[in-house]
């Protein structure tokens, strides 16, 4: 016996991304749509929550502003604010639909981490918690990238990382899948907001998908797709405000590798006197919960590392910036990376080049093609932080 519960109550787990509650209305929408599921398919639910798009950006423009080097747990208590905010109104918005429902703090969920307090490592789930709250009211409304530790302090998951909270909390309720609602239609072949010509990948393997993410495409975190192949869960990647049937979107599971075209959008490149101190610096990073990629050039030995990571500096003394520069890489479906080192003005022009060479037939093409997105940032990130322009780090307070 396993403990999970029995196949017919086994709770839905569905995530949202910030992009969904771009306004106010948006927790309306959700909680609709939320009431709409539980009560089809007759199964308790569980909604893992982002912050409103916009607001983690602006807390930690805020904390740069203070300091450029803050503790770990002050980080963590701030830069989870915002996934607190949206269970609240999530769970209010719930409530003025008629429907109860419990929001629940990161202690109530069962995930247990260890690591710095602003990048921890989700170590273990439990059921127990959840199924409590389950037992009471039909709806429960968790903070995605949240954790607690061993002594009870909550902590963060890293950044992106609301997929790693809804894949782990599937998997540990026994759910046979996870739906990840964002402002994409599923896992693309290249980001629809640097190439229009990208396209819906209807199915992907596990390990497809979790290539994908390694190189940094911002599709699934790679530890949400981890916990999901280890728990026998097909995540399920939708947009949302969904509309469509309910085979739509991308099915990450069984299914095949994929070709795809990743811009490193968000990094720095960084270049080391050899290999050898290249990659022994990358095995720091990703210690330090760093996504990192190790690449070569003609003639040097480099990697990508998150720009402004806190807790890379220390590492990268020896290593040479190369500013100006942008990573792109093709991921082709036989498993090869191909690295092309373009200036940043250059890299969409690069990534549409290279997706034409890995599909240069439109009509084979799999998938269809992504409407252009209209990414926004909330009018309401800023209600912890008040309105004005974001604060400058160069001006900070002398006491």
């Amino acid at each position: 016996m396993t403990g999970r519960p029995a196949p017919r109550r086994r709770p839905l787990v569905l995530k949202f991304g910030g992009s969904a509650f771009a306004d106010l209305d948006g927790y309306h929408r959700v909680a609709r749509y939320a009431v709409r599921r539980s009560t089809e398919d007759g199964r308790p639910l569980v909604v893992v929550v982002s912050a409103m798009s916009g607001t983690t950006g602006r807390l930690q423009q805020t904390l740069d502003a203070v300091t450029a080097d803050p503790p770990a747990d002050a980080a963590a208590m701030l830069l989870t604010a915002g996934e607190t905010v949206s269970v609240a109104l999530l769970a209010a918005a719930l409530g003025a639909a008629g429907v109860p429902a419990c929001p629940l703090p990161a202690a109530a969920t069962g995930l247990l981490a260890e690591g710095p307090g602003d990048r921890a490592e989700l170590v273990s789930a439990g059921p127990e918690a959840l199924s409590r709250a389950l037992a009471d009211c039909p709806i429960a409304v968790v903070p995605g990238g949240q954790a607690v530790d061993a002594s009870g302090r909550t902590v963060m998951l890293g950044r992106n990382s609301s997929d790693l909270s809804a894949a782990a909390t599937a998997a540990t309720l026994g759910a046979d899948t996870c739906e990840l609602f964002s402002d994409v239609p599923g896992v693309c072949t290249a980001d629809p907001y640097l190439v229009p010509e990208a396209r819906t990948l209807a199915r992907i393997s596990y390990e497809g998908v979790r290539r994908m993410s390694r190189h940094g495409a911002k599709v699934v975190h790679e530890g949400a797709v981890d916990w999901a192949e280890r728990g026998g869960v097909r995540l399920l990647c939708r947009p949302f405000p969904w509309s469509e049937g309910p085979d739509g979107g991308t099915a990450v599971g069984t299914g095949p590798e994929a070709a795809a075209v990743v811009v490193h959008k968000d990094s720095d490149v960084w270049c080391f006197r050899s290999g050898r101190e290249r990659r022994a610096v990358g095995g720091r990073l990703r210690a330090e919960g760093l996504t990192v990629t190790e690449f070569d050039t003609a003639s040097e030995a480099c990697l990508t590392v998150p720009a402004g990571a806190r807790g890379a500096a220390p590492h990268l003394r020896t290593a040479r910036r190369l500013d100006g520069l942008r990573l792109v890489t093709a991921l082709r479906a036989d498993g090869r990376a191909e690295h092309t080192l373009v200036p940043r003005s250059d890299a969409a022009a690069e990534a549409r080049r290279l997706h034409g060479l890995l599909y240069p037939d439109p009509a084979g093409t799999p998938g269809p093609a992504v409407p252009p997105p209209a990414k926004a940032r909330s009018p309401h990130s800023d209600v912890l932080v008040g309105s004005g322009p974001a604060p400058d780090p160069e001006n900070k307070r002398p006491d």
